[in-house]
């Protein structure tokens, strides 16, 4: 536990915890749901909808980093504005529960957290969330896929899996692998060790370690995993907001994401990348712009989630 403390304030930044905020109470009241996993773990899940009556796009939320629970994530209130009129579904990670209260988000996350939670376990979890409610008498069918920092690398998984109406990620960069960036992100004497650790990672994915916060099954994950092919994967339209100044997903990463659909001959894909901001969409006067932001992806999701992506042909946007 010792290296997970030391390396914890510089990974902060290096993994991006764009939707990892303070506590905040839910402002509604959304239904409180457990499934079982196979391996027989509960998996929590929240379900808000506008109301009993009526049919309704689903829309999912994703967090970023952490083990705070999505339902008192304050970007995720924040981002239910993007989702009026729709059902919006939020799924906790392994080893999170809805009554969990972490003091500190990146250190005090239960065992079972640590063990177990990845990436890939995060997207098994949803595709079992969104096939369960399947058939269910408010949803018309139509998906909305939205997630920051770690929760892009998700939808960008969930993208060929679930194909989605639309998918926005939002300041994750994507078309980089943490071994391409991770080094440029961390201090010089850091990034002397990231080779070596995330090889070890890669070879001993069950190991006990934890590094930078999380454990080596994360890291084995992600280590070499390049997202926006997962997205390549997937014919749904996809949104890509990045910040120039981002310091935790790299412009250069956004702009690999957005060059490798171009090279591919793809239209899905809508990219905004804003000058002078960073990974909060905070501008650097200290100004922070999340909110119009947030106001503009509600418009490319109302319009796109109906009509496909605005890049493609009529008809195209969904495979």
């Amino acid at each position: 536990m010792g290296q997970r403390l030391s390396f914890k304030s510089i990974f902060i930044t290096a993994t991006g915890f764009l939707l990892a905020a303070i506590h905040l109470g839910v402002s509604a009241e959304p239904l409180l749901n457990i499934s079982k996993r196979p391996d027989g773990s509960s998996l929590y899940w929240s379900l808000e909808k506008p109301s009993d009556q009526g049919k309704y796009d689903l829309f999912l939320l994703a967090q970023g980093s952490g083990c705070l629970p999505a339902i008192k994530n304050t970007t995720l209130q924040q981002a239910k504005g993007m989702a009026a009129g729709y059902a919006i579904l939020m799924v906790e990670k392994y080893g999170v529960t809805h009554a969990d209260r972490p003091e500190e988000q990146f250190k005090d996350c239960s065992q079972e957290y640590v063990a177990n939670h990845t990436v890939e376990q995060r997207t098994v979890d949803v595709v079992q969330i969104v096939n369960e409610l399947r058939g269910a008498d408010w949803w018309n069918g139509k998906l909305v896929l939205l997630g920051g920092s770690e929760g892009g690398d998700l939808v960008a998984r969930l993208a060929p899996r679930l194909n989605p109406d639309a998918s926005v990620v939002f300041s994750s960069g994507l078309g980089e692998s943490f071994s391409q960036v991770l080094k440029s992100l961390v201090p010089p004497h850091v990034a002397k060790e990231v080779d070596a650790k995330l090889a070890y990672a890669q070879a001993n994915p069950k190991s006990a370690e934890v590094w930078g916060g999380n454990s080596m099954r994360w890291w084995a994950d992600v280590a070499d995993r390049v997202p926006v092919n997962d997205l390549l994967n997937s014919h749904a339209p996809v949104l890509l907001i990045q910040g120039a100044e981002d310091k935790s997903a790299p412009v250069s990463s956004g702009r690999a994401a957005r060059d490798a659909y171009a090279s591919a001959g793809r239209c899905e894909l809508t990219y905004w990348e804003y000058p002078g901001y960073d990974h909060y969409m905070t501008d650097k006067e200290g100004v922070n712009h999340r909110g119009k932001v947030f106001d503009r992806i509600a418009g490319w999701i109302n319009k796109t989630a109906r009509n496909g992506a605005p890049g493609c042909i009529s008809g195209a946007g969904k495979s």
